[in-house]
């Protein structure tokens, strides 16, 4: 049964005429709800400006609960302290310990989202509490029940802003008896945030590393890579060495000794890049680029050889490493003359205009700037 053509077009304006009533109650909804967490807001700036006189505080105790309980509410007041001066924040966050403990138990009882936003709060303005034992912490390592990767990521930057090792430790413990995967970037960028002695805490995480799944062991050692010393250097030597550890693992172990040279290391990097046992061949990849720290001739005559790898990042990093050595093309070129593979790498790396490119006549090789 075939519907009449006007019909057809009533109902197509019909549904027109629909969408473009919906689309205006969206737009005033949406511009009432804004004006209002506008007000809220400025009730909590014109709340922080009274706190800043020293006045007397303008709310009881039991009225900011109920206030911030509400998560449009803790909204504003991130609003109202995000651009003011940190110490001032910090004070009023000091002054009401116990209502943000108070506020953190019955945000645990609330969705993930919730919760990881009352933990984002937390990590942006709430002081440090070093190694002291603070009741929030025990409730915000609770928020990783049931959690998502947003909540977590959260929740961590709120331990690492409240400098406290045990807390950051357990964490990290507790997310790999589960096998919660984090992105190890994201925990070691984040740990370079700590509010506390980063070296002992990368040790304490160093010395659980058999607790650790292979995310958080790599994110552990990023973290160490960033730090300015090189108090690690013998530790992570040895376990490259005898240990049986996961690939990424190993591969940021590797990593780790391209900024914290140490002649130590060179015999164990040079060994890596030359083995080509199947299953280790990421760890030649890293090794010929760690490598360029290692400037001598000995490195140089193996990154050479490398570059007959049948692994093209290893052909790679090794053009890499030996150009920033300062190894020159001509030098280069007259050693794996007749490779095919390793010519042509070299002019990726070096940025050269092979001989014959154009008009099959022999041009000249130009070094890239």
């Amino acid at each position: 049964m075939q519907l009449p053509v006007k019909g057809v077009i009533y109902f197509y304006m019909f549904i027109c005429v629909a969408l473009l009533v919906f689309n205006l109650l969206y737009i005033c909804r949406a511009d009432h709800v804004k004006r209002r967490q506008q007000r809220k807001s400025q009730r909590w700036e014109a709340y922080l400006d009274g706190v800043k006189k020293g006045g007397k505080p303008a709310w009881s105790r039991r009225k900011l609960f109920r206030m911030l309980r509400n998560s449009q509410e803790l909204m504003a007041l991130y609003a109202a302290a995000e651009g003011r001066d940190q110490a001032e924040i910090e004070a009023v966050f000091r002054q009401n310990r116990s209502l943000f403990v108070e506020l953190a138990q019955d945000y645990g009882k609330k969705a993930p989202m919730e919760r990881a936003f009352f933990a984002y709060v937390i990590a942006a303005f709430y002081p440090a509490v070093g190694d002291k034992q603070d009741p929030l912490l025990e409730i915000l390592l609770r928020y990783l029940d049931d959690s998502t990767v947003y909540c977590r990521e959260n929740v961590l930057h709120a331990l690492y802003t409240l400098g406290n090792m045990q807390a950051v430790e357990h964490a990290f413990v507790l997310m790999s008896q589960r096998e919660w995967y984090h992105d190890p970037r994201l925990l070691a960028d984040g740990l370079n945030r700590f509010q506390g002695e980063r070296e002992k805490l990368a040790g304490r995480l160093w010395s659980r590393r058999r607790d650790l799944i292979e995310c958080y062991q790599s994110g552990a050692i990023r973290f160490a890579d960033a730090l300015p010393g090189d108090d690690f250097v013998e530790d992570f030597l040895e376990a490259l060495k005898t240990e049986t550890l996961p690939t990424e693992t190993q591969f940021a172990l590797v990593r780790y000794f391209r900024r914290h040279a140490d002649p130590r290391a060179k015999p164990e990097l040079l060994r890596l890049l030359k083995e080509q046992v199947e299953g280790r061949r990421e760890l030649a990849i890293a090794a010929a680029a760690a490598l360029s720290s290692y400037p001598d001739g000995e490195t140089r005559q193996a990154l050479k050889e490398a570059l007959r790898s049948r692994n093209w990042y290893v052909r790679q990093n090794a053009a890499r490493s030996l150009k920033a050595m300062g190894a020159t093309w001509e030098e280069i070129q007259a050693e794996i003359k007749g490779d095919r593979y390793a010519t042509e790498m070299l002019e990726y790396v070096y940025g050269v205009q092979p001989a014959g490119a154009q008009g099959g006549k022999e041009s000249e090789v130009h070094k890239a700037v």
